[in-house]
């Protein structure tokens, strides 16, 4: 999970955190309504803006461990999209 792979000092753009964001994206891409529904540039931003907001806002970033995981987990997402 991301926390763990965070806590362990995996690279954000290594194959295990990329196989995560892949499983990230794909169920971003599963939610009914998403722009561009789930492909697509305009799905692409949205989920940098997600992954953006994982870190501005504390919220979202105590999922993934606080501030330090949520720019992990944005650091490979930013990674995976290219």
């Amino acid at each position: 999970d991301w926390v763990a792979m965070c806590e362990r000092g995996e690279d954000p753009a290594s194959p295990a955190a990329q196989d995560l964001a892949a499983r990230h994206v794909a169920w971003l891409a599963s939610v009914p309504g998403v722009p561009g529904q789930g492909k697509g540039a305009d799905f692409a931003r949205y989920v940098r803006g997600l992954a953006e907001m994982y870190v501005a806002d504390e919220r979202f970033a105590v999922n993934y461990g606080g501030v330090t995981g949520a720019k992990f987990v944005r650091d490979a997402l930013h990674a995976y999209l290219g």
